[in-house]
């Protein structure tokens, strides 16, 4: 029986991703952040090694990406540089922690020995790469830079005075005395803290404890933080008079589920660092947690993050006022047992008025599914907000297809948020925006890219192989694809039965110049088959074209010699589990396949195979192999693997021996094809 999963229309417009352009590759290296100056160079930071042995780094590049220095503050163990400010002559400041005792310091720093076990440092570089000061941060603490859930984000900024402000938390696996030192005020029993160093570095201005996480300033030189205040927490934060919002109950903690929410506070501080200004909790039931906070000229801060909370607060004048997050809830458990069912996630933004007293504007940002903010910039004319979108709907999104999600995207706002530009898929996170440029620039790990937010959009969105609809990293030749994004204005067309087609409608598809065999071109799906004749070459690049319109995009993806799929059965979803009969553990985490019982019915659970009978399920991307060797882990045995009869060559039918006497309920089954494992693991099958 031929499978039917080969065609799949979909009544969605798609849109792709933004273009982008590779700025930088630093070999053997992550970045964790990024800043730029007035003259459009860039600044990046992070480690280079490998996550067992690593020393952080700090490089400048022009605007254009050439390298103008890069710096390694060597140490005989593991550093990290977390977070990165620059200052009006080209400075840079970084913060950071390390447990090499060896970590460079200079003469004269704030602290030159070690003191914790994985130390805070802060590490001042003039505008040609060498080190101005370095100093040890933290005392006899640990050090983490801004919050444990969100490292580096908005941890360091640097004043007009050349003093430069960090924030993180300290305390963990504290052996003597706390941080920061008398006679700094501590304003809660949190490990968070604010730090003030003069331009030498070997100073402390100002400081105070149990209040931090992320920072910005105005042009007072007040200090605005957004925080996280545990719920469990001893000693909470206290707000000041009239507050916006008192501390929230511990919902999470109140269901017995070892469990504790964090609830984002925001508040204002003194340049001196000895006084709360005003201090206003932000947060509903289940908790918020901030990406980033900024201030504009009126001093309203303003907040970005993600929250659980159906409860979060918004204004009457937002776009998104109401939580439509729908997707199933996150469990969250203690071991197995005292699971709690958050809701899904939602992004939010939230306007916080001078006196943090009330709210000017509180939206949330999400769609029907789980969507999330972890990166904002504030701009004269706009917002971009960055993140990882789940939903199709996200606002901005014109329809991006479901199947390519989830993915990291970016959003232009107005700088009023109430209009809501277009969202698009970015290659990377965000970390940065550039003014120079207009660019927003992002990291893909050890590659630094910028990414033109207003640059037209390409029509391919995604590459999925079409037996199990997920994304692909690599082809192998034969391996079905299914292309998604924005094609043709046509009707859909397929091709002739029993015929291939490499032109439907006026699309082709051609990889490495040699046209693809189609199956279904719709306006926002094309089905094809990777051609057998690349199997000698390493790179696949896959061009689309639509005669009608002239219009054209293209992909490069490697070529694999098998890249093995299993066709799942998307007909009947896992919840229809919920009305099965047969409980069994088995069934529980796996995959349904496209299995067909021995008289071709669909094996489901409720219409399980007997014990003894066989069971047949099929595969794609196995590339050139004239028959290929397929293995099934135990409880079953492979009893037969055949070309498709009267199928698309390269699709294989595999048939699975049930033993007798097997006993009812769901059994998961994982294969290989030629020693290469399916990726589709722990499929189910049903037995009587």
């Amino acid at each position: 029986m031929k499978p039917s999963l080969l065609v799949l229309a979909v009544s969605i417009v798609a849109r792709a991703a933004a273009p982008v352009t590779t700025l930088a590759n630093f070999p053997n290296s992550m970045v964790y952040a990024v800043q730029t100056d007035a003259a459009g160079n860039i600044y990046v930071a992070g480690f280079q090694g490998t996550f067992a042995k690593a020393n952080p780094f700090v490089a400048k590049l022009s605007p254009t990406g050439q390298t103008l220095y890069s710096t390694t503050l060597t140490g005989s163990e593991f550093g990290i540089a977390w977070a990165i400010a620059v200052d009006s002559s080209g400075a840079a400041y970084v913060f950071g922690n390390t447990d090499s005792p060896d970590f460079p310091v200079t003469p004269g720093a704030l602290q030159t020995t070690m003191q914790g076990g994985f130390q805070g440092f802060v590490t001042k570089l003039d505008p040609g790469g060498k080190i101005v000061y370095s100093t040890f941060v933290g005392g006899a603490t640990d050090v983490t830079p801004g919050l444990t859930s969100a490292p580096g984000l908005n941890s360091i900024l640097v004043d007009s005075a050349g003093d430069a402000i960090i924030t993180g938390e300290a305390g963990a696996n504290s052996t003597t005395g706390v941080f920061p030192p008398a006679p700094a005020p501590i304003v809660s029993s949190s490990e968070s803290f604010v730090l003030k160093l003069d331009p030498t570095g070997s100073t402390i201005l100002g400081a105070i404890g149990g209040i931090g996480g992320m920072i910005a300033t105005d042009g007072q030189g007040n200090i605005y933080v957004a925080g996280l205040q545990n719920g469990d927490e001893s000693a909470p934060l206290a707000v000041t008079p009239n507050a916006f919002q008192s501390e929230p109950a511990n919902v999470c903690g109140s269901l017995g589920a070892f469990f504790s929410c964090d609830y984002q506070y925001v508040a204002k501080l003194n340049p001196g660092l000895n006084r709360v200004l005003y201090a206003t909790y932000v947060s509903g039931e289940y908790g918020a947690n901030p990406a980033a906070i900024a201030v504009d000229a009126q001093g309203d801060a303003l907040v970005f993050g993600t929250t659980d909370s159906p409860d979060y607060p918004t204004t009457a004048n937002a776009y998104e006022p109401q939580y439509i997050a729908s997707a199933t809830p996150r469990v969250s458990c203690f071991y197995i047992i005292n699971c709690v069912n958050l809701p899904p996630a939602s992004g939010y933004l939230t306007e916080v008025n001078p006196s943090g007293t009330g709210l000017i504007y509180s939206s949330y940002f999400s769609g029907t599914q789980t969507d999330t903010i972890d990166f904002a910039a504030l701009t004269p004319n706009a917002i971009y907000l960055g993140g990882s979108a789940s939903s199709a709907d996200l606002p901005g999104f014109a329809g991006y297809p479901q199947q390519c999600l989830p993915q990291m995207y970016q959003t232009r706002l107005s700088a009023d948020a109430r209009e809501i530009g277009p969202s698009r898929i970015v290659p990377g996170k965000l970390l940065a925006y550039d003014a120079f440029a207009g660019t927003l620039i992002a990291t893909t790990g050890s590659d630094v890219i910028a990414v033109d937010p207003n640059a037209t959009q390409t029509p391919i969105a995604c590459i999925l192989d079409s037996a199990d609809l997920e994304p692909v990293t690599a082809i192998a030749p034969g391996e079905l694809l299914s292309l998604f994004g924005e094609f043709s204005s046509g009707s859909p067309a397929t091709a002739p039965p029993g015929q291939t087609s490499t032109s439907l409608d006026g699309v082709t598809v051609e990889v490495n110049g040699v046209p693809s065999a189609l199956f279904y071109v719709g306006g926002e799906q094309i089905n094809f088959q990777a051609p057998w004749g690349i199997a000698a070459e390493a790179q696949a690049n896959i061009n689309f074209a639509y005669a009608f319109s002239k219009l054209t995009d293209s992909r490069t993806l490697p070529i694999v010699a098998s890249n093995p799929t299993a066709f799942l059965n998307t007909a009947t979803p896992s919840p229809a589990l919920a009305t099965c009969t047969i409980e069994d553990p088995a069934s529980l985490g796996g995959l349904l396949p496209l299995a067909l019982n021995a008289d071709g019915s669909v094996n489901t659970c409720l219409n399980p195979a007997a014990p003894g009978s066989a069971v047949s399920l099929f595969l794609n991307g196995l590339g050139a192999a004239s028959t290929p060797v397929v293995t099934a882990t135990s409880p079953l045995t492979v009893a037969s693997v055949s070309a498709l009869a009267g199928g698309v060559p390269g699709v294989w039918q595999v048939s699975l021996q049930i033993t007798a006497g097997f006993g009812a309920g769901g059994v998961q089954v994982s294969l290989t094809a030629g020693g290469v494992p399916v990726r589709d693991a722990n499929l189910i099958v049903w037995v009587k």
